[in-house]
């Protein structure tokens, strides 16, 4: 089976509303359940579904423990596992900030290059009927969030086109957006219309 893939806008710049070129972006079939996936590892290898149970937890369990005390963990050939810190306040001085308020953050996973290769396959342009759909029913809320929270990790702001373009929403729409998350104390406004721009918020958990 091929992969499927369609275009997307990339999100214009600064207040910029004018056209943007596009970009190539896999559009996935479905998420394949991990029961789903228990159950080919266990037609294809022969190991009982209650087996490959097992590993999977015991892998959850020595991950999280060894990551708890500093360790970075390789999971197999797909890539390696480490944790960040965050600290409750801006530090400027070493000596200004003491244990209590350093505390673990985000989990990330590194994919190896070896694993990214064996990913690769033929792709074919998604047929009509499997196309993005520039309007809100092409992400969930909750992907909405997660797609602004991520771009917001690597840029200092996003405008409203931007948000727009960046998940198909129209004008209208993706402003409630972004006043809606902005009432939930989930991002931060800053400025006046129409040079209004919003940020990441300073201490919130990335959570709806």
């Amino acid at each position: 089976m091929s992969a499927l893939y369609d275009f997307l806008p990339v999100p214009p710049k600064g207040n910029d509303e004018s056209g943007s070129h596009l970009y190539p972006k896999l559009r996935p079939y479905k998420t394949v359940s991990f029961d789903e996936l228990t159950e080919k590892i266990a037609s294809h290898s022969g190991l009982t579904k209650g087996n490959i149970l097992a590993v999977m937890e015991e892998i959850e369990y020595w991950t999280k423990q060894l990551l708890s005390e500093g360790y970075r963990v390789q999971i197999g050939n797909i890539g390696t596992v480490s944790a960040s810190l965050k600290a409750d306040a801006e530090v400027y001085d070493k000596g200004d900030i003491h244990a209590q308020s350093i505390r673990f953050d985000k989990v990330k996973v590194t994919v190896s290059k070896q694993f990214s290769k064996q990913c690769s396959g033929k792709v074919l342009r998604a047929p009509s009927g499997k196309k993005f759909r520039q309007s809100s029913c092409t992400y969930t809320e909750e992907e909405r969030l997660a797609l602004l929270q991520s771009y917001l990790e690597s840029h200092d702001y996003i405008t409203r086109a931007e948000y727009g373009a960046l998940t198909g929403l129209l004008k209208y729409k993706a402003w409630q957006d972004l006043d809606k998350w902005v009432k939930a104390h989930l991002i931060d406004i800053k400025g006046r219309a129409p040079h209004r721009v919003y940020v990441k918020r300073k201490g919130q958990d990335d959570r709806l």
